[in-house]
């Protein structure tokens, strides 16, 4: 079987490509399946969702959205990615009930928040067994200037992690240092793993890890052998990227 890959250039701005595939994949699912499960990011692709998701023409009653990455820090702290959520997008509009979120409990500790956001999502999933892994419908994954997506950061000993689907950071290289993050095996077995990237700033990162494969890159590793990898970049990101990187044979 050959694997999925894409890459799409959009323009200016990567908004209408990301909310469109947001609600494509979503509405493909739900026609096949009670439940469409989701894995979000904060930062940009966060501002993006909360802007432009409530306009998705999909049963919202259905999802299940939880969290690809979290800061373990206060709902009220600014770099709270659930607290973006619930202020910009839950506060803003009538149509996604708060019950579809699943956040991270950022009050715990952090290994326990981590422990606890894996329970959380096993039983979400309806998982028995200890080593079975579940698929995401879909994980949006941003890409750090370094490299990173979710809270794995280049040479850092998460990205040998094998066992935990959930793992807590404490040295995060970029502020604030405590995080949840989803690990590679997770991310993985995902059916769909999107990527945004916007800017002339994420143009050299994102030719590393499209065109050279860096596989030093966090970002490089997400590359779900049963799934589908897409790419979704502006103009000025994908301006050093030639042609199609993921030719079709």
């Amino acid at each position: 079987m050959s694997l999925k890959r894409a890459f799409y250039r959009t323009g200016d701005a990567i908004c209408d490509e990301i909310l469109g595939l947001l609600e494509k994949f979503a509405n493909e699912t739900l026609a096949k399946q009670d439940r469409f499960r989701v894995g979000v990011s904060g930062g940009s692709l966060a501002d993006i969702l909360c802007e432009g998701m409530s306009d998705l023409r999909s049963d919202f009653s259905k999802w299940q959205i939880f969290f690809c990455d979290e800061r373990v820090v206060p709902v009220s702290d600014k770099e709270s990615t659930w607290g973006i959520f619930k202020r910009d997008l839950l506060a803003n509009c009538d149509n996604i009930p708060e019950s579809v979120f699943f956040p991270v409990n950022a009050s715990l500790e952090v290994n326990e928040a981590a422990a606890d956001y894996e329970r959380t999502i096993r039983k979400a999933f309806a998982l028995e067994k200890p080593e079975d892994v579940p698929s995401f419908d879909l994980l949006i994954l941003g890409i750090g200037p370094d490299g990173h997506t979710a809270s794995l950061f280049p040479g850092h000993p998460l990205l040998e992690e094998k066992k935990k689907m959930i793992a807590p950071i404490e040295n995060s290289p970029k502020p604030p240092p405590k995080r949840v993050t989803m690990t590679l095996p997770l991310i993985n077995n995902a059916k769909v793993c999107l990527f945004g990237a916007q800017g002339r700033g994420k143009a050299e990162m994102l030719k590393r890890i499209v065109a050279d494969r860096d596989k030093s890159l966090p970002a490089t590793l997400v590359d779900p052998p049963r799934g589908e990898l897409i790419f979704v970049a502006c103009d000025e990101a994908a301006s050093l990227i030639e042609g199609d990187p993921f030719p079709r044979s």
